[in-house]
């Protein structure tokens, strides 16, 4: 702080500059009210929210500059910059906290809402908790500058300060950075919102909130789990939640006695699913007898579903399966299971035991 502005708050602190301080206050503090009861949307909105931290905390930067003042000559302990230097930080803390207030209001307002234009309710609370996070980080770092300035130190050593501070928390916070970088990512890249269900390396659950360090999950078994956001930088996230279809792949096993069958077989569940209302018929529908197994010959069934809620595409899946089996037993087949059938040698001996039991 420089001195001729030292210079001026303690003309500030006299007895005149007392009751001239009043006075603003007080100009101050009706012009503010009448422009909350009487201005327009953004006017209201100023002067409800800069009103009592303004107030309040310039009558403090005064009146304790002026009492402070007063108790200069009495003690050692205060010298001639006292006074000044509390006014000066009380008066940076005022104008940080109605500027944070301010910021606040703003951010949360119904203009800056439409201004944004962002779609999605959960992206655009998501966004503006991500800029009131950085407007209130910013104004922090602008209001300790300040304060050390206020106290006496450069603004050269305040710039090499912050500068080499910078430095120091990027090396030594570096998995913290990646963290919150990775949340910026998660933001304009939006490979998932709040409450999509993802899964990625092996954890899996329904995305609850997006911080800045930390991604929260709720798993299947209702258990919180925390990502640290990283994670979704250097993997591959699955977003169940934004797929346009799900799927239905099974495979039938028919016995191989039932080869004659299973033309009929495919042919008759291919036009089921062709003709099946919660089936999407844009997309690829595939019966085929695809397999001969030890026990089965096997066709793989595929198709998609319309929709994407995990229990509705099981009651359809269900009832798909429930057609097939009654399709199955219309035709006269079945379904195989595993089986091991043992064939006599031939030219045995009549003393064999095996042909003994084949002729019993």
């Amino acid at each position: 702080m420089s001195q001729p502005l030292f210079g001026e708050l303690d003309l500030l602190h006299s007895n005149q500059g007392v009751l001239i301080g009043t006075a603003g206050l007080v100009v101050l503090w009706v012009a503010l009210t009448l422009l909350e009861r009487r201005g327009r949307r953004v006017g209201a909105l100023v002067s409800r929210t800069v009103k009592r931290p303004l107030t309040l905390g310039l009558a403090a930067a005064l009146y304790a500059g002026w009492i402070t003042q007063l108790l200069e000559p009495a003690t050692s302990k205060l010298n001639g910059l006292a006074s000044a230097r509390l006014s000066a930080s009380l008066m940076i803390v005022a104008i940080s906290w109605a500027t944070i207030r301010l910021g606040h209001a703003v951010l949360r307002s119904r203009s800056f809402e439409e201004w944004l234009k962002v779609e999605d309710p959960k992206d655009e609370a998501m966004l503006i908790s991500l800029l009131d996070r950085l407007y209130v980080i910013g104004v922090l770092v602008v209001a300790s500058a300040a304060l050390m300035v206020t106290f006496g130190v450069s603004t050269t050593a305040v710039a090499t300060l912050l500068g080499g501070a910078g430095i120091g928390i990027g090396f030594g916070t570096q998995h913290i950075s990646q963290n919150f970088l990775s949340g910026f990512m998660l933001f304009f890249n939006r490979p998932f919102k709040e409450g999509d269900w993802i899964s990625t390396t092996g954890l899996e659950g329904t995305v609850e909130s997006i911080g800045w360090y930390h991604t929260r999950l709720r798993t299947f078994d209702r258990r919180p789990l925390y990502i640290p956001n990283a994670v979704f930088a250097t993997n591959p996230i699955e977003n169940p939640g934004q797929m346009y279809n799900r799927r239905i792949k099974t495979s039938l096993s028919l016995r191989y006695e039932d080869i004659t069958r299973v033309q009929t077989v495919t042919e008759q569940i291919r036009s089921m699913l062709e003709n099946h209302p919660k089936i999407d018929q844009n997309q690829t529908i595939l019966v085929n007898f695809n397999e001969w197994d030890s026990s089965s010959v096997n066709v793989m069934i595929y198709c998609f579903t319309h929709t994407t809620v995990w229990k509705e595409w099981l009651d359809v899946q269900q009832q798909v399966f429930l057609d097939i089996a009654q399709i199955v037993k219309g035709a006269g087949a079945d379904f195989a299971f595993p089986a091991t059938t043992f064939y006599p040698a031939p030219q045995l001996p009549e003393e064999n035991a095996i042909r003994k039991l084949n002729v019993a």
